[in-house]
């Protein structure tokens, strides 16, 4: 799977290099990935861009240009938003029905009840959150990631909906942690409810 640079971030641009994957973490970064060099509270993900570049990102998302990096700089104001919206565009597909839970206690209990109750209507479903991505249905039983982050990175989020979608899962009831929502990693999926 690629896409070029230009239709995942919605510009035009001069240099316009095809991109073979989405993510924010140096150390997965294979050649031709687009690089999210994203602030954070205890590291800034722009001391991370040389070595994303040298592992063979083509393209880097920032919020400060960086001219020595040889590749294609996007700046843009919110790279958290830019990075989760460029990660929906190369993956693409989702549920069509999306809900996400969130509050301080009970996100996981209603996620996995959602996946339960599409269930029970007949549906192909899945929950992601605490307990990982479990995905259920006629046809269906099988847990597509171990335990770990209530939200997951923008990327990984939409890489497995993808995955989801082709599994044939049309529900997904999904935890939104505040810390996730506020980092933005939800950014890129099409919610029809919150709650």
């Amino acid at each position: 799977m690629t896409a070029l640079l230009s239709s995942l971030v919605q510009r035009s641009l001069e240099v316009d290099p095809l991109i073979a994957g989405v993510t924010a973490d140096s150390r997965k970064v294979k050649p031709g990935f687009l690089f999210a060099a994203l602030p954070g509270s205890m590291v800034d993900g722009r001391e991370f861009a040389a070595k994303a570049v040298a592992a063979g990102a083509v393209a880097v998302i920032s919020a400060e240009d960086m001219p020595d990096l040889g590749v294609p700089v996007l700046v843009t104001k919110d790279p958290r938003r830019a990075y989760a919206l460029a990660a929906k565009a190369f993956w693409g597909a989702q549920p069509p029905v999306v809900v996400a839970v969130t509050g301080t206690n009970g996100k996981t209990s209603v996620a996995a009840f959602c996946r339960q109750i599409f269930n029970h209507a007949g549906k192909k479903a899945a929950s992601m959150g605490t307990l990982g991505v479990r995905a259920t249905g006629p046809g269906l039983d099988e847990q597509i990631t171990p335990p770990g982050l209530t939200t997951p990175d923008a990327a990984d989020v939409a890489e497995l909906m993808s995955i989801l979608a082709a599994k044939g899962v049309t529900h997904l009831a999904l935890e939104a942690s505040s810390h996730g929502v506020d980092q933005r990693r939800l950014d890129g999926v099409d919610l029809i409810a919150a709650g």
